[in-house]
């Protein structure tokens, strides 16, 4: 199966056919994120990577401790593992940190023989911190696709001989027809992981609400109305339907920036339901701890006014309830339009770095912001909302 796989061949365009054509691919309002569902706890994770244990380790462990972060990936490219110590691990062990060793699969050089005796070495004295072990995959040539299951075969073994959980193959295409190829090659040899993880770096650079207009092919993400939500909501129906029930999601920005629309992801990807962990950038990580404090445990109650130019998602726990609200296309509102004005000033209202902003004078662009109020305070919206006074706003980076 797949002997010659490479992009689009026979069999792969064969197999993908066979997924648009199965119930997997429809879904009743798959685009907004479900209703009534509770956010896991310690849903947040870190991704570090090399220069980020050997820069700055006091710092990485003094957001582990001060966020309550339990969760990290460690990156390790295949081109750089020679620059890996598993001494890394030894500032964050006495933070109750489990680990997750991620190999990255950069090109097709063989490094079968690196990787097994860095997978020796960390497990000869770090074995009770690895929680798991991630394989990515990040080429699909034959010969890349030969290399990468050979070495999930090895890793594969080697944690169930140590009891450690397999993850991946965590493609950054995010394609759901190369999720099922790769788990029905992995099926076959019996090496299915206990976690499927994806990397949604690439999801970054666009806004998540929207319908994507090419899904493999032209116009086809635009039928089926695939968006982020949409496209998680597919892989997890995937996953399960090859009984794999966890699912992680990870964000490895490749520059220092946030942007608006990365903002408005994390948003979706908590909201969504689908996911298991999302493991953040740590260098990136200032952007977004105020949601990191704040979502754990909470329940997502449910998307409003789905049909209009923004997004209003709400969140609520026993304490307080919160509003993350933005607008999209660029545009900026007055929350006079659909908040009762002493809604507006009985809420405590939050920049998305966490920072108050004047009650007085905030208006709702594409950046995300969050009011939050009382658990117990009604929050009863304009029947009729008033003309919308749209303008245009830029799309800001958030460093």
């Amino acid at each position: 199966m797949f002997n010659n796989f490479s992009f689009f061949n026979r069999a792969f365009l064969k197999n993908a056919l066979s997924l648009i054509l199965s119930p997997k691919l429809f879904f009743n309002g798959g685009h907004i994120p479900p209703k009534n569902h509770k956010i896991p706890s310690h849903f947040f994770g870190l991704s570090l990577t090399i220069e980020d244990l050997i820069e700055d380790p006091i710092g990485v462990t003094e957001m582990c401790r001060q966020h309550k972060i339990q969760d990290v990936t460690l990156l390790i490219p295949s081109n750089r593992i020679s620059e890996f110590s598993p001494t890394f691990l030894d500032d964050l062990i006495g933070q109750n940190i489990k680990f997750n060793l991620k190999l990255v699969l950069i090109d097709e050089e063989d490094i079968y023989l690196q990787w097994r005796e860095l997978l020796d070495l960390t497990l000869l004295g770090y074995q009770k911190h690895i929680a798991s072990i991630e394989i990515e995959m990040t080429s699909f040539s034959h010969k890349a696709l030969q290399a990468f299951l050979n070495i999930w075969a090895m890793t594969f073994n080697i944690a169930r001989l140590k009891k450690i959980k397999v993850a991946g193959p965590s493609i950054p295409s995010f394609s759901p027809f190369f999720n099922d190829m790769v788990f029905k090659l992995l099926r076959d040899k019996y090496q299915l992981p206990d976690i499927h993880t994806i990397n949604l770096t690439n999801e970054m650079d666009k806004e998540p609400e929207l319908i994507y207009p090419n899904f493999l092919v032209p116009k086809l993400g635009k039928f089926f109305k695939f968006n982020l939500i949409k496209k998680l909501a597919l892989i997890q129906r995937i996953a399960e339907s090859f009984n794999i029930k966890i699912i992680y999601g990870a964000i490895e920005l490749k520059r220092h920036e946030i942007t608006s629309y990365t903002l408005r992801a994390i948003c979706l990807l908590i909201a969504s339901g689908h996911l298991t962990k999302l493991y953040l950038p740590y260098r990136n990580a200032e952007g977004v701890l105020f949601l990191v404090d704040r979502m754990e445990g909470m329940t997502y109650i449910g998307s409003l006014f789905n049909d209009m130019p923004f997004e209003i998602h709400h969140f609520k726990n026993d304490k307080e309830q919160m509003h993350a609200t933005w607008t999209r296309d660029d545009k900026t509102l007055n929350p006079e339009d659909f908040y009762h004005i002493e809604d507006i000033y009985s809420a405590k209202i939050y920049d998305s770095h966490g920072d108050m902003i004047d009650r007085a004078e905030f208006k709702i662009s594409d950046t995300p912001i969050y009011l939050v109020w009382r658990s117990m305070d009604p929050i009863v919206f304009i029947d009729q909302p008033k003309a919308l006074n749209l303008g245009t706003s830029d799309v800001m980076s958030l460093s």
